[in-house]
């Protein structure tokens, strides 16, 4: 028991000097190690204040934080809206929020595009968003079309993000609406990971894809599904997504990510160390999704995908036209009342030598989990956001001590989850 208490002593220090010396930022959570650099935009204020665990946080409601051009927008399900595009104005998009990708040489997909920015190809029309492909001679290329990505003006963390629009129609088409992270933490695609929240290629109409992208499962093997399941199941009667506008969305919180049809679920991928052999290797690998992602809009024609049945050029012009795009979040700080509990049922999913891959049951907590503190013998290791840690410095022929924390957004500790690991 002395033995264990001084261990916990130790870590909880090392919590206090590892968070007290985190680089002061208005997001709600800093980093402990560098397994899990990036933090967690739940609120954006610079009124803060410190916890129990030497964390700043905000003391400022999310609610009260949403910025006029979503502040009609419904809260539902305690989704609060933080951003928004409503697309209510005319001309070129709003630069403070989107950024034009220009130029062609195929996106690493063959796609036949040169992306522009003309009002030919991207226009705001006080209603929507209109981006549209021609066929045309263009600086070398048969097509022009336009790109947006919010890479420079706005990154998140976690939380619901949505377009509401109608896709082109025809052969050769190839729109989306996705996600990339806004630094190659893990190294270049897809090591860091990529979230494709809609495709949808015109050869097959009406068959919306939603695609997770990682260092084992990607390009035609990423993880993901297809809403053609809403109507096999009679949760949609039909699918006219080039004559009607759809919602297309995910909800993607720290272990899973939900992708949704007019608010209708329909797929769900998550961290799972059990899954094809994961636990052979680190948590990033298969599940790289604990850093801040941005935002891209897109009409690519052809492609190794969109065009693998080739482009019919009787389609043109064909436009993607959007009705918004909004992003939520949810308040897990503000009502915050309660200390998590600890972790439980540790246990060993795979070990070899000196390396051992352990899992544990969630933490609970009043609001939500934001990440987990592991030590080895008393030395912190790694911050994770999934109950789960690839351990490969064991020492050998020892009985290893681990002690895992929980901490919640508001930055409450939970009590130590302790067990051992043997070489």
């Amino acid at each position: 028991m002395t033995k264990k208490l001084i261990l916990f002593g130790v870590a909880f220090l090392f919590v206090f000097l590892l968070i007290g010396c985190d680089t002061a930022s208005t997001t709600t959570t800093s980093t402990a190690t560098s397994t899990d650099t990036t933090t967690t935009t739940t609120t954006e204020t610079t009124t803060t204040s410190e916890t129990t665990s030497g964390t700043t946080v905000s003391t400022t409601s999310l609610i009260n934080l949403i910025p006029d051009e979503c502040s009609s927008i419904s809260i539902n399900d305690g989704w609060i809206p933080v951003w928004c595009d409503e697309f209510n104005y005319t001309g070129g998009v709003d630069t403070t929020k989107w950024s034009y990708v220009v130029g062609g040489g195929g996106y690493g997909n063959n796609e036949l595009q040169n992306y522009t920015n003309r009002p030919d190809n991207i226009y705001v029309d006080g209603e929507y968003l209109n981006i549209t492909a021609l066929n045309e001679s263009y600086y070398g290329y048969d097509y022009t079309s336009a790109k947006i990505w919010t890479r420079y003006s706005e990154t998140w963390k976690y939380g619901k993000f949505e377009m509401r629009a109608k896709l082109p129609a025809g052969r050769g088409t190839w729109p989306a609406f996705w996600m990339m992270p806004g630094s190659e933490l893990y190294g270049g695609w897809p090591k860091s990971g990529e979230i494709d929240i809609m495709e949808h290629v015109g050869y097959d109409m009406n068959n919306i894809h939603g695609t997770i992208h990682t260092e084992r499962f990607w390009g035609s093997n990423g993880r993901g599904g297809s809403a053609s399941v809403l109507v096999t199941q009679d949760v949609v009667p039909q699918m006219l997504v080039a004559e009607e506008f759809h919602t297309y969305g995910i909800i993607w919180d720290e272990t899973t990510i939900t992708w949704l049809f007019d608010d209708h679920p329909y797929a769900t991928v998550g961290y799972d160390a059990y899954f094809s052999q994961s636990a052979l290797y680190d948590t990033t690998v298969d599940w790289p999704f604990n850093m801040k992602f941005y935002l891209i809009l897109n009409l690519a024609i052809g492609g190794d995908w969109g065009g693998a049945q080739g482009v019919d050029n009787t389609i043109f012009p064909t436009t993607l036209t959007v009705d918004y795009v909004r992003v939520y979040q949810k308040d897990y700080i503000a009502g915050d009342s309660q200390i998590p509990h600890n972790p439980t049922s540790p246990r060993i999913v795979y070990q070899t030598g000196t390396t051992a891959y352990l899992i544990w049951n969630e933490a609970e907590d009043d609001m939500n989990i934001a990440r987990y503190f592991v030590y080895l013998n008393g030395v912190p290791i790694k911050t994770t956001s999934v109950p789960g840690v690839r351990i490969t410095n064991l020492k050998a022929d020892f009985d290893n001590m681990i002690v895992i924390l929980a901490e919640d957004y508001a930055g409450k500790l939970s009590d130590p989850l302790e067990t051992m690991i043997s070489t």
